[in-house]
């Protein structure tokens, strides 16, 4: 297998952040003014939030619907992404409660004894498990070949997902720790539309939308539904078939999040046949720097838990969260590039639940030599180890069993290989084969570059945001002693000074060469990676 194929690619998908909390509730204010203070002219095209504050409810708008067309409101349609995941587990709870299904239900069960996949484990993957990310799936399937930048779903049928899963993880222990996967949800929702009979939508809207009244949620086209919108352009919204269409398919609107809202803080009766306490107890901790149920992703403000969940899409993003406690719940919609995630989590105040650092084997840290173009650094960072191969992107290793980590983005796990109980070498297992690699080095590659130390006043000409591409924006910020940079969906990476406006990373193969005008002041970075150079303007 030709070594460039080893493809850890950069995913479309909801991101959990991290940030700092101010102290303050939910307002109106605090929602306006989040609003007003997006710009509608390059990043977004429109933005609709709704907030509960106790008694009081608002809904504030800006921008337009479509270019040139009216201004959004409560009744405007927007691509909600992986917000359709809370959803597609409100239809599990549902049909569970129907007797259709078992929260134990596996996935043989329901495809029956034709269904062979190359690793047995997965016929006994649980619907518990696809709901609370804890299947052990990657997050993408490995035959999703994206031929649309813009519209990645695209061409992905129910044949392809079941030849996905056929061949999801093979040579590779399967696990069960957190790991995000669209592939996972979009799969429970094609199962689940395969037990009702008439796919993933029909059986949304009996079971979930239909009870609560929902007018404006669902998979269908209306004449009110906000165009995507990104890069400063409009673009198309993603094409998610049945296939994968409960990891994100979903459409709704503020008024209808706020119907929502108003059945989960008590205030209207449900009409859903399950218990709703039985959603908001936590079935895996600590997964991405948050509580996970089998609904909700869960923050904190102090012990008091914040129930929410994210979305994106190519051209929309999304929020939506509440919190008992407060008798408080925030929808924000976006068509455009700003993520709400931030903004709505601070406005409820919560923080990410506190996640205890690992110990990771210090034996398996080094570089490793698959050929000489291509090798695999292994680092450390809090606690857990990082993947850094030539020319891509860093990825955290997830420990599976026996010197075996998963990489949870992509269908592709490393298996650490020892002599006389120390590491010699590791083997990547990728697309049902092994690829062997020796350890050449007990220090990886990309933590060699020496680092020239500058003072804070000169670190900070670097912060700010710097759009690379329709919703691919890197942001710089401080961090103790020197900066750290994050691309849109991915976490931050500390970056280091090389000298001469170019910093560089540590985990990966990978430079920023600032740019300056005339006038000396930083206007641009150029990302050199893989022999490629991509010039993202600041904001």
């Amino acid at each position: 297998m030709n070594m460039r194929n080893f493809d850890f690619r950069l995913l479309a998908a909801a991101a959990l952040l991290s940030f700092t909390m101010p102290s303050a509730h939910a307002s109106e204010s605090t929602m306006a003014d989040w609003v007003e203070q997006q710009d509608t002219q390059r990043e977004n095209l429109a933005i609709v939030a709704m907030t509960i504050d106790g008694d009081n409810v608002s809904h504030v708008a800006k921008g337009v619907s479509t270019p040139g067309g009216e201004m959004p409101d409560e009744m405007t349609q927007f691509q909600i992404g992986s917000i359709t995941k809370a959803m597609t587990n409100l239809l599990l709870a549902e049909m569970v409660a129907a007797d259709k299904v078992r929260y134990d239900t596996t996935v043989a069960e329901i495809l029956g004894k034709d269904f062979a996949p190359k690793n047995a484990a997965v016929s006994k993957i649980t619907l518990q498990a696809l709901a609370t990310h804890s299947s052990g799936l990657p997050r993408l399937p490995a035959n999703l070949a994206v031929s649309d930048p813009l519209d990645p779903y695209k061409g992905y049928d129910n044949d392809k997902l079941i030849e996905g899963l056929a061949t999801a993880r093979m040579l590779q222990p399967l696990g069960n720790h957190y790991a995000y996967s669209n592939f996972g949800v979009g799969l429970l929702g094609y199962l689940l539309g395969e037990v009702h009979g008439e796919g993933y939508a029909t059986a949304m809207q009996q079971y979930v939308l239909e009870p609560l009244g929902l007018k404006h949620t669902g998979t269908f086209d209306t004449d009110n539904q906000a165009a995507g919108f990104s890069g400063g352009d409009v673009v198309p919204a993603w094409d998610m078939t049945d296939s994968l269409a409960g990891a994100g398919a979903l459409w709704g609107s503020t008024a209808d999040f706020e119907r929502i809202a108003r059945v989960l803080l008590g205030d209207t009766p449900s009409a859903l046949k399950h218990a709703l306490a039985d959603d908001l107890a936590v079935a895996v901790k600590g997964g991405d720097g948050y509580d996970v149920t089998r609904v909700w992703h869960v923050a904190y403000d102090g012990e008091q838990p914040v129930y929410w969940h994210n979305g994106g899409t190519g051209g929309f993003s999304s929020f939506f969260g509440f919190r008992l406690d407060t008798h408080q719940a925030i929808a924000i919609f976006v068509s455009g590039d700003s993520d709400p995630t931030e903004g709505g989590l601070a406005a409820l105040n919560a923080q990410p639940a506190p996640v205890a650092s690992g110990t990771v084997d210090a034996q398996a840290l080094g570089q490793y030599t698959l050929t000489p173009q291509f090798g695999i650094g292994i680092v450390e960072q809090d606690g857990q180890l990082i993947a850094t191969p030539t020319g891509q992107p860093p990825y955290a290793l997830s420990p599976v069993k026996d010197d075996w980590y998963a990489l949870n983005n992509v269908d592709a796990s490393i298996h650490f290989v020892r002599e006389d109980d120390q590491i010699t070498g590791l083997e990547l297992a990728q697309g049902g084969v092994l690829q062997p690699a020796q350890k050449t080095a007990d220090t990886a590659a990309s933590l060699s570059v020496e680092v020239v130390e500058l003072s804070t006043e000169t670190l900070a000409q670097y912060t700010g945001e710097f759009a690379l591409g329709p919703g691919a924006t890197f942001t710089i910020r401080p961090r103790d002693g020197g900066l750290e940079a994050k691309l849109t969906g991915q976490a931050f990476y500390p970056i280091f000074a090389k000298g001469d406006d170019v910093f560089f990373y540590k985990i990966v193969a990978a430079e920023l060469h600032f740019q300056r005008d005339d006038a000396g002041v930083i206007n641009a970075l150029v990302l050199h990676q893989g022999g490629m150079e991509q010039r993202a303007e600041k904001q």
